[in-house]
């Protein structure tokens, strides 16, 4: 099996993208699902409401509030140019955002294998169509990303010996050690967020980090006995729907769970993420935990 096949469709779909200078979107049908944007074969954005996007990381951050960032959307609606008005209001620097942006593409093609992609579909440019708020510019090789998605899903699939996979709702564990280094800034948030309730997803949005660092973070704590892994949440059940028409699976969307949509032509807005967390802001830092490419420490 080669590394694009151990993502499910999505991985070979990416790399006939590379070759042909695709530009457009891929529609990745799942449980979720989501969305991949390319220009000229490179990725400049993804999104899935299974894992936290740019916007969610810098919010969640403290670098940026929301009123800045309503200020800078507004501002750079005109343009598109969101990331060069963000940092000409001092907000945080093209590069931070060029970061941001790539961690968070790499955590959503991640959150999308491991979520189980069934199909994609390609939709050509369209000059109508509303573009990522972010988009990451020149774009990602997707080769690099296919890569990176696949050592994930490896890393991944050993947390699952743990338990641990994107589907369970980790709680505390009955009996921890007595004796233990302090937890890290990450750490000491996920254990705060952590309630049986929360699936690793859920707990990515409220501590504002990516879903493939909290889900090895959460592995980390099983292993160490902070944690208890939970029992895993069913997946939707088989597609419904006419015999001859297009089906769909109960609950794929996730959109109860997801932010909600922004007016048209708006910001995105976090109620919902203020309402399923009371966690203060993570301290910012350089993300060396999410960065493609880096290996796992265990």
């Amino acid at each position: 099996m080669t590394e694009g096949e151990e993502i499910g469709p999505l991985g070979p779909e990416l790399l006939r993208c590379h070759r042909e200078h695709f530009t457009g979107v891929l529609h990745v049908d799942g449980t979720p699902g989501g969305t991949v944007t390319l220009r000229n074969g490179r990725v400049v954005a993804a999104a899935t409401p299974a894992a936290p996007g740019p916007e969610v990381l810098l919010l969640r951050s403290g670098r940026v509030t929301e009123d800045e960032w309503t200020r800078a959307y507004d501002a750079a609606m005109p343009s598109g140019r969101l990331a060069a008005e963000l940092a000409g209001r001092g907000l945080v620097g093209e590069a931070g955002v060029e970061v941001v942006c790539l961690l968070a593409i790499a955590d959503a093609l991640f959150a999308m294998a491991a979520y189980g992609a069934e199909s994609v579909r390609r939709a050509a440019a369209d000059a109508d169509e509303i573009p990522p708020p972010l988009p990451l510019d020149p774009g990602v090789d997707a080769r690099r990303l296919v890569r990176e998605t696949a050592r994930r899903m490896r890393a991944a699939a050993a947390w699952a010996e743990l338990g641990v996979t994107v589907r369970n709702r980790p709680r505390p564990a009955a009996s921890p050690p007595r004796s233990r280094v302090a937890p890290d800034p990450l750490q000491r948030h996920v254990l705060e967020a952590v309630n049986g309730r929360r699936t690793p997803r859920d707990i990515a949005f409220a501590v504002g980090r990516g879903l493939y660092p909290v889900l090895g973070e959460i592995a980390r704590l099983v292993r160490e006995g902070l944690l208890d892994a939970g029992v895993p949440i069913a997946a939707p059940g088989p597609a419904e729907g006419p015999a001859g028409l297009p089906r769909r699976r109960r609950g794929a969307s996730m959109i109860n769970e997801m932010l909600p949509r922004p007016r048209a032509g708006g910001p995105v807005r976090l109620r919902r993420l203020r309402a399923i967390t009371s966690l203060p802001p993570v301290p910012a830092s350089d993300g060396s935990e999410e960065k493609p490419d880096e290996r796992d420490g265990g």
